[in-house]
């Protein structure tokens, strides 16, 4: 692993900590004004998971990239680093990058159960969260432009 790979692993580690322990301390009426970006009306939503173009600049790579770091890093965590965590981490690397990206929270239902989802989209690709299922979209944040 190069130096570079090791410094993008351990701040998705530290940024998945900070996730992580804000989601567990603050209270969820409040959890969405401490998210970041500016919320998005309903007739914005355009990104659904899974929503990818060709990668088309630098940009593009850096978000790909930024995006498999946190999902390999999620995965060795011994705290919960679900979707959430994963998104709010990679949102606050990319815009530390100057990578705008709006992050979706949104719910499907399976059988007679709900499921909640969180996913981020960076530049018009599925940075972390990408899967198969539709989810409705239920709130957006939207970074402003860099």
């Amino acid at each position: 692993m190069s130096w570079s790979d090791r410094a993008l692993a351990a701040e998705s580690l530290a940024m998945l900590a900070v996730a992580r322990l804000l989601v567990k301390t603050t209270p969820r009426k409040r959890l969405a004004s401490r998210m970041g970006g500016v919320p998005v009306g309903n007739n914005d939503y355009m990104e659904t998971v899974g929503t990818s173009s060709p990668l088309r600049s630098e940009q593009d790579v850096t978000g790909a990239r930024v995006g498999a770091m946190v999902e390999d890093a999620a995965r060795t965590t011994w705290w919960r680093s679900m979707c959430l965590e994963k998104a709010l981490a990679g949102k606050w690397m990319l815009r530390r990058r100057g990578i705008s990206s709006t992050m979706y929270v949104g719910v499907a239902k399976r059988g007679t159960e709900f499921i909640a989802h969180a996913w981020l989209v960076g530049e018009g690709q599925t940075v972390t969260g990408a899967g198969k299922t539709v989810y409705a979209t239920l709130a957006a944040f939207r970074e402003p432009r860099a």
